[in-house]
């Protein structure tokens, strides 16, 4: 019935037989053509008004047209609705009366129609829409004021929130990660450093310090070594092996996506703690790769009507933005998961200010698939290649960490921990821990009791936890916690006469608004103690921040109450950029037990150059009487960067400093990248676009731009027209494409569509594109009649299909226009299929069609007459399809 409707008004004969508009009035006085401004920005510089008598007349679709509202004309009558799907606009000249919301207002000559065109007098239009009109006759301008946010303003305020486009996940490239090898050169960083200064009174002194951290392939795993020494002395070596994969190894019924050997630091445990310096030993883990703070990643895809843009939402921030498409769809996917409980809400904006909200809540971290099991195992010992400071003095230490998560039910895990650990000379202390948590609506709950054993020195006690994270309770996100001592001490609550009996924290933390665009986040942090002796202790801290032309400051005070004594510490920060200086500052004050100011910090830095910077520091201790100063230059861009400073203060304190620092990889076909930034802990990824030339030869392409995960990457020139992509976090899969603006050639377009790389530390990938001269598919789309024939339809979706080894994987898609015609450009050659959706066939009520095939040569070519006739599922002979529009269904 749809496209029935469609077809008749499409049909030249329905438009013959149309009734001619009624005669307008008599000529007017004047007309006049203005630039349309709104927000001091010109939306067309050719509207037309009417004035007669003295008064402003606007064409009331026009203006619709250019502020993206949602109103129609036709002959004497203008409908559809401003800024709310519930609030109608009706204009009615034969029936004499306006509709704008509840509201009905009489015409009594407002309104007339001239040229096929509503005209309304600007005061009345004012009334009946949210807009307010002022002529500028001297700039021959209609500025445009809303009162009430209009669809092309919000359009605008959420493009403003300009954040990397990300790829879609759905699409998979061909992975060429390259495999590992049992030795390869490593990636180097290496720096060193010569400092001379004097005190004035223990004379001169100096120091030298070297170091080189190492990283790359080593016996099929990524090896990392660094190496430190201080003047003459070694003060850090050390090796470690690892592999991470999301696929993960299994050995026999032990699956781990995780291992480490060598140097590694014990896994901190809330409530035990762990020790500060890195042991050797092994390391094994199931657990998520992007563990720690962010547990898992998430995807959201849905259907994006055309003309329609996405913002994304998380526990109520805007975190991405996505501009209407030609594809139809959203994708926000590698969305980071936090601890606790995530709401993610994507609103759907159309172009008349229509909405749609869509949410899902869900907990991370907070309960395991039931039945599934998450664990980490650590074991390390102290040996004296780590032990990077402190004296030796023969003793050891060591420590064992197990835990595990395992899903009992659906909304309820189970928690197990083991740790054994042991400092020097002391005997080992060994804690073993249950605990179950569960989520009921924004709320998480977890219960956790931890048994410490101490047989060496006869002490055994127990610690009970309960903790409770709410998230966006009446704006508020809100973390309690209430921990219950028994004879317990442990790495993160230290052993004392007087032990701890309870302990209770409260946490929160949101945001609110000042003068309508001032985001002012804040913090609180609450801790109220006890002891055996009853004793009590709290301590608090508050934090409040905020931006205002570009000026950036934070607040930060600390009050606490510990044995008996009063304590009170504030604290400012102020940054900002004033032309191309770079501005921070600090300022505290203690006012209890004594008052007096702190020390005061300012730094400035200044751009004299890419990468070169000017540096200067000054520091202030009012109540010692103090006064430093330090200056100096460093360059942190090309193949060598290097500092060189001096300082001084009024104590007699004087000296300076030299710095140099370099970072060297290997490229893929033997050639060395040099760079001044470290380069040893990322992945890398050697990018270049060559041409194929008719005769074989291939030849590079310069300044081409690659895309990294749909967003532009900074890429470091190898010196041989190559580029490579740095900084990448190794174990993370990632996506490379060409950026198709940067290239010149419009018809251009790349063999590959892309690669999947899986980036490893100091290994440098390589992702090579041939681009080639692009074809294009064209055809058209009609519609066949009941009496034979057949008309153009405009608006069908069209999509073309990879074939062979991207069969079913759309590569591109179009509407056909008025006249049916539909063109895909810039298509890379190979084998396609062109076809109608089956939901876009459903949806226009007509028959299936099968799709056509199509191959585009190498070189390009332009493949036409792929067309498609659309047949009614209903037609039947004799049927009157050009006779009165049938009536559509609700849907």
């Amino acid at each position: 019935m749809g496209l029935l409707l469609l077809v008749h008004l499409l049909s030249p004969c329905a438009h013959s037989l149309a009734a001619p508009a009624a005669p307008g009035p008599p000529a007017p006085d004047q007309e006049l053509v203005v630039a349309l401004e709104l927000d001091k920005e010109t939306l067309t510089d050719s509207f037309l008004l009417v004035e007669r008598k003295g008064e402003i007349y606007i064409p009331v679709c026009a203006l619709a047209d250019a502020l993206a509202l949602a109103i129609s004309c036709d002959k004497d009558r203008a409908f559809g609705f401003a800024l709310n799907q519930a609030q109608p606009f009706v204009i009615d000249l034969e029936a004499g009366y306006t509709v704008h919301g509840r509201e009905s207002f009489s015409i009594n000559g407002e309104a007339f129609v001239q040229k096929e065109e509503i005209l309304v007098n600007s005061g009345a239009l004012s009334r009946w829409l949210p807009v307010d009109f002022h002529l500028r006759r001297e700039s021959s301008a209609l500025e445009v004021r809303a009162r009430e946010l209009l669809p092309l303003q919000a359009a605008k305020k959420r493009g403003s929130f300009v954040t990397p486009k990300v790829a879609d996940q759905a699409r998979q490239y061909p992975d060429t990660t390259p495999p590992r090898r049992a030795v390869a050169v490593p990636t180097a960083d290496l720096a060193a450093e010569f400092s001379q200064s004097s005190d004035g009174n223990k004379g001169s002194r100096s120091r030298m310090l070297n170091s080189i951290n190492l990283s790359g392939d080593l016996f099929h795993m990524t090896g990392e070594a660094h190496l430190l020494t201080e003047n003459e002395d070694l003060k850090r070596l050390d090796l470690t092996l690892s592999r991470r994969s999301a696929a993960g190894w299994r050995v026999g019924p032990l699956w781990f996506n995780q291992v480490a050997l060598g140097s590694n630091q014990a896994p901190y445990v809330d409530g035990i703690g762990t020790s500060a310096r890195p042991m050797y030993g092994v390391y094994l883990s199931n657990r998520p790769l992007l563990g720690g703070g962010h547990f898992l990643t998430h995807d959201i895809q849905g259907q994006l009507p055309p003309g329609w843009d996405a913002e994304l939402f998380h526990n109520g921030t805007q975190i991405r933005y996505q501009p209407p498409t030609a594809e139809g769809m959203y994708h926000f996917v590698n969305l980071r998961v936090f601890y606790g409980v995530n709401s993610f809400k994507v609103v759907l904006h159309g172009p008349f200010g229509e909405r749609q909200e869509s949410e899902e809540v869900f907990v991370s971290d907070a309960t395991t698939p039931t039945g599934e099991l998450l664990y980490t195992l650590s074991a390390g010992w102290q040996t004296g290649l780590t032990q990077h400071e402190g004296p030796q003095d023969g003793g050891a230490e060591s420590n064992l960490t197990f835990t595990a998560d395992f899903g009992l039910t659906r909304n309820l895990t189970g928690s197990l921990l083991v740790v054994r650990h042991e400092e020097r000379r002391d005997p080992a202390v060994e804690y073993v821990g249950a605990g179950v948590r569960t989520a009921l609506r924004s709320t998480l709950l977890s219960l956790e009791v931890i048994q410490m054993l101490a047989p060496g020195r006869g002490l055994e006690g127990q610690l009970m936890s309960i903790k409770s994270s709410s998230r966006n309770l009446y704006g508020l996100n809100l973390e309690l916690g209430q921990r219950f001592f028994h004879n317990y001490y442990s790495p993160q609550f230290y052993y004392r006469d007087d032990p701890l009996r309870t302990l209770t924290t409260v946490k929160g933390n949101s945001s609110f608004t000042l003068l309508e665009d001032i985001r002012v986040p804040y913090s609180v942090e609450i801790g109220f103690g006890t002891r055996n002796s009853g004793e009590t202790e709290t301590t608090s801290q508050w934090r409040v921040s905020g931006g205002w032309k570009g000026w950036n400051t934070t607040l930060q005070a600390d009050l606490s109450r510990l044995q008996g004594q009063n304590y009170a510490t504030g604290q400012v920060q102020v940054s900002t950029r004033l032309s191309e200086i770079s501005v921070r500052g600090e300022a505290g004050y203690s006012f209890l037990p004594v008052a007096k100011p702190g020390s005061v910090n300012l730094s400035a830095d200044i751009e004299i150059a890419p990468g070169l910077q000017l540096n200067s520091v000054l520091s202030h201790a009012p109540a010692d009487r103090f006064i430093g100063l330090r200056l100096g230059v460093s360059k942190r861009l090309g193949r060598v960067g290097y500092s060189v400073a001096a300082h001084g203060s009024t104590d007699g304190d004087y000296g300076f400093d030299v710095g140099v620092r370099s970072s060297v990889a290997d490229v893929p076909a033997g050639r060395l990248l040099a760079s001044a930034e470290p380069l040893a802990p990322y992945g890398m990824i050697a990018v270049s676009a060559m041409v194929a030339e008719p005769d074989g030869r291939r030849t590079a392409l310069p300044r081409v731009d690659f895309l990294l995960n749909g967003s532009r990457a900074r890429a470091i020139p190898d010196g041989a027209g190559d580029q490579v992509i740095a900084f990448l976090q190794p174990d993370i899969p990632v996506d490379v494409t060409v950026d198709m603006t940067s290239i010149e050639d419009p018809f251009m377009v790349p063999a590959e569509e892309g690669c999947r790389i899986v980036p490893r530390a100091g290994v440098v990938a390589r992702c090579a594109f041939t681009l080639t001269t692009g074809g294009e598919v064209d055809g058209t789309v009609t519609v066949r009649l009941a009496r034979g024939g057949a008309v153009p339809i405009k608006g069908v979706r069209v999509e073309l299909i990879g074939a062979e080894e991207r069969q079913d994987k759309p590569q591109a898609m179009t509407l056909s226009e008025e006249s049916g015609y539909y063109l895909f450009k810039t298509v890379r050659p190979g084998r396609y299929q062109v076809r109608i959706p089956a939901d876009e066939v459903r949806r226009l009520k007509a028959s299936e069609l099968p799709p056509r095939g199509v191959t585009v040569p190498p070189g390009g070519d332009m493949v036409s007459g792929i067309d498609f006739e659309l047949a009614p599922v209903d037609a039947a002979p004799g049927r009157i399809i050009n006779g009165p529009a049938p009536v559509l269904d609700k849907e």
